[in-house]
């Protein structure tokens, strides 16, 4: 069993949580996931996780050393390029770190977000499979009406999907 921690704000945490359930579900191997947030950081610290998607940092920037010991030995590291905390957060650490959000720099960045939700790929990835991943458009479709209107949210959630396999 693999497991997934997700730091997002609070008002998305279940709808993030059901979509990347519902969507990895039918992979050969079993994730869970598992909320990082002020109320469990303390108790999950120790926790091996397998990947960060990290959308707002917000309710935990606090939290540095337990961050700093949860995204130890992480195979990814999902990252808003937006926040202006990130850079902070993991400067210093030897991680696979893969950035999503408006920034031209980002790996992946959103290119629609009008009827279309477009996001783009920008360089090559390597997913958890070992298997490489080619710079692409791809089309989301949004059926949760409240992430619709989170961008940032339906980008990680994206990258993650990316990376296991599931787009």
């Amino acid at each position: 069993m693999a497991f997934i921690g997700v730091i997002v704000n609070s008002k998305y945490e279940l709808q993030v949580k059901r979509v990347l359930e519902s969507k990895l579900n039918s992979l050969n191997k079993e994730y869970t996931i598992i909320l990082i947030n002020k109320k469990s950081i303390e108790n999950i610290k120790n926790i091996r996780f397998e990947t960060v998607l990290v959308t707002d940092l917000e309710e935990v920037k606090e939290e540095t050393y337990a961050l700093n010991e949860i995204f130890k030995n992480l195979k990814y590291l999902i990252i808003n390029a937006d926040m202006e905390e990130n850079l902070n957060l993991i400067n210093n650490m030897k991680l696979n770190v893969i950035t999503f959000g408006f920034s031209p720099k980002s790996t992946i960045i959103a290119t629609s977000v009008e009827e279309n939700f477009l996001i783009c790929l920008q360089r090559k990835i390597i997913d958890i499979n070992q298997k490489m991943v080619e710079p692409q458009e791809i089309q989301l479709k949004i059926q949760n009406k409240k992430l619709s209107k989170s961008s940032h949210n339906l980008m990680g959630i994206a990258s993650i999907l990316l990376i296991y396999g599931k787009i």
